[in-house]
């Protein structure tokens, strides 16, 4: 198995398709996309050993900070030599890593009469951060549009609900009530330069559920699980005013400059080019930080009130990995993957162990990752089409988007596949808004579609327009940005689409052949029986949704199941920490004095998974956690 190591300037958009593929099981080797913390964490390759050849082996039933391992992916803090440290600096907070959380961090912490240093990994010039949806419930701004008065402990009741029970209720609430203030605060700020929030100029939309245009429609529901409408997506457009001269920004790295600057102007420094290699203590307590700068020397930031840990996620250590997502490891290993076979783009865990060597630890296994987000295969999304395994059995409710993912993993390997036929708008517009469900908000994709799916002629080799796949229905921009206009004819995320006039012929296109060939059909029989009577007695689809698949022409698509998954857009387990986001020690018997974190260096935020009542909280949740940690550490 080769290693697969897409780095970071690749498009979110394209990733996704790679993320369905991942979800069901396809032997893909850890990709990078939208890091809550963008690319800015804070890395360090001088660590520890990541190679298992280096690598300490660990007896069984010993732990690694806390975690039971087959080898010590953590090491040993670095000593920093005083002859090594060619600054130092007094500050109230040290902020380590300065994306989405981080610049939060250090503009609420400044605002509330703070002085605050940054270390932030990329060079000043090239700072970007990753995204294009923000999640705040009930802001001021949201809700002017119609999307807002919702019931916030209903909302931090589903994310818990979706976690399992496996996630932190005051983390997530924390979340959950001060999302909506940490977007207006951005709001208050940001110039009359930018467009970036013209809803009605189209530079940005709110994302919806097909004929639910009110916020008085939210939550919706479907199989048990709610969602919302808030989400503010800004759809890859560009600032056509230079916010930084010489330089055009991605939005979300144009909503953090902001941040930056008035950061900056309240007295913030950054530390720029520089990565964090060990924390200070005095006794049990954390007070202050050493970063490598880019000539080899150390800056060393003393910390009046606290460090944060806004390093990002550790997809990018092969080592920890395989030893911390052990369910990732576990699949890949059945099918012969190895150590450095699952890797991703995102970061190197550097926070993580931090931390741990301060004394906390990292949430027990089985630790998130963002890798099985669901959906079918094809253009459609989470539209809930009849699905079929290798062997043409059905095996899931396909309304319920969250788990699709995991199931089609657990499914023989070979081809997953859905079916349907000329009525496949009615279950397209019967998704709801799990991520990548049906984006509403923004139309044009959806035409696009339905444009590209009027032009297929029915045939052995796959419908496909001029060659190019149809374009994704929750998909706009899959050009760069900064190069190509937003929601062109051209663009979106191809998927292979085969069409017949009949379903025998449309299953001997996807692969069906033999005995599984005759048990698609027959499945496909016995379903639209249930649908005709109602009621899924199988796996409990509402009705509703439950639409027969019997009106030519016939379509479907398929995706390979490889027995594998993969670290999927970034890994999201971190540290133990209370609900005020301070890192606990690993017996937790007590907080760590000094030393809190936030972003994809916190940990239970997600259970088993990534969970969406509400498309990008994960950088929502980035960003409040980073915003209210600036908040609360000020205040110390």
């Amino acid at each position: 198995m080769s290693k697969t190591n897409i780095g970071p300037s690749f498009d979110r958009r394209n990733f996704l398709k790679g993320t369905a593929l991942a979800a069901s099981g396809a032997a893909l080797a850890g990709l990078a996309g939208c890091a809550p913390s963008g690319a800015s964490e804070s890395a360090s390759s001088e660590l520890a050993s990541t190679s298992s050849e280096t690598a300490a082996g660990v007896a069984p039933g010993e732990t690694v900070a806390g975690t039971i391992c087959g080898e010590d992916w953590l090491g040993v803090m670095p000593e920093i030599a005083d002859d090594q440290v060619s600054e130092t600096i007094d500050v109230d907070i040290v902020v380590l890593g300065g994306g989405h959380a981080g610049c939060q961090a250090a503009l609420s912490a400044s605002q509330a009469g703070a002085k605050v240093a940054v270390v932030e990994a990329q060079p000043e010039e090239e700072f970007v951060c990753f995204g294009d949806d923000i999640c705040a419930y009930n802001s001021q701004w949201v809700t002017e549009k119609g999307f807002g008065g919702y019931d916030l402990g209903d909302i931090t009741a589903e994310y818990c609900r979706r976690g399992l029970g496996r996630v932190s209720p005051g983390v997530i609430k924390l979340f959950v009530e001060n999302s909506g203030e940490m977007f207006d605060n951005m709001v208050s700020i940001m110039p009359d330069t930018t467009d970036m929030l013209d809803l009605e100029g189209g530079r940005c939309i709110i994302q919806i559920a097909y004929g639910k245009d009110k916020g008085t429609d939210y939550p919706i529901e479907q199989s048990g699980y709610k969602a919302w409408a808030t989400t503010v997506q800004t759809i890859q457009t560009v600032n056509p005013t230079e916010v930084i001269p010489g330089r055009r920004l991605t939005r979300l790295t144009e909503f953090e400059t902001y941040a930056r600057m008035e950061a900056e102007r309240l007295g913030a420094q950054w530390f720029w080019n520089a990565t964090a290699e060990a924390l200070a203590l005095d006794g049990d307590a954390v007070v202050g930080a050493y970063a490598k700068k880019a000539d080899g020397s150390y800056v060393k930031l003393n910390a009046a009130k606290g460090v944060l840990l806004a390093t990002g996620d550790f997809s990018a250590n092969p080592q920890m990995v395989w030893n911390l997502l052990t369910d990732v490891s576990e699949w890949g290993a059945r099918v012969g993957m190895k150590e450095g076979d699952i890797f991703g783009g995102g970061r190197d865990g550097v926070g993580h162990k931090l931390g741990c060597w301060a004394g906390g630890a990292i949430e027990p296994h089985p630790r998130p990752t963002m890798n099985m987000m669901g959906g079918v295969p094809g253009p459609w999304g989470t539209s809930a089409f009849l699905t079929l395994n290798a062997k043409g059995k059905r095996f899931m409710n396909e309304a319920m988007a969250q788990l699709s993912g995991a199931a089609a993993l657990r499914q023989p390997l070979g081809n997953i596949a859905c079916v349907t036929d000329a009525n496949y708008m009615k279950t397209v517009q019967g998704a709801g808004l799990d991520h990548g469900a049906p984006n509403w908000g923004f139309p044009q994709g959806i035409e696009r579609m339905q444009k590209e799916m009027d032009a297929l002629v029915p045939g052995p080799d796959g419908g496909m327009v001029n060659g190019i796949g149809i374009a994704g229905v929750n998909e706009i921009n899959t050009h760069n940005p900064l190069e190509e206009p937003y929601g062109s004819e051209t663009d979106g995320m191809p998927s292979q689409v085969f069409m017949a006039n009949t379903l025998e012929e449309l299953l001997g296109y996807m692969g069906y052949e033999g005995e599984a060939l005759q048990t698609a059909l027959d499945e496909i029989e016995k379903y639209n029986e249930l649908c005709r009577a109602g009621r899924d007695t199988d796996f409990g689809k509402e009705a509703e949704l439950m639409i027969p698949v019997e009106q030519a022409p016939f379509y479907g698509a398929v995706q390979p199941n490889g027995g594998t998954t993969s670290t999927g857009l970034v890994t999201l387990a971190g540290l133990i920490t209370d609900e005020n986001l301070n890192v606990m020690k690993a017996d937790r018997s007590a907080p760590i004095k000094g030393l809190y974190a936030a972003g994809n260096t916190v940990g239970q935020r997600y259970g088993m998974a990534y969970a969406t009542p509400s498309a990008g909280n994960s950088m929502g949740m980035a960003m409040t956690h980073g915003y209210m940690a600036g908040k609360i550490m000020a205040a110390l």
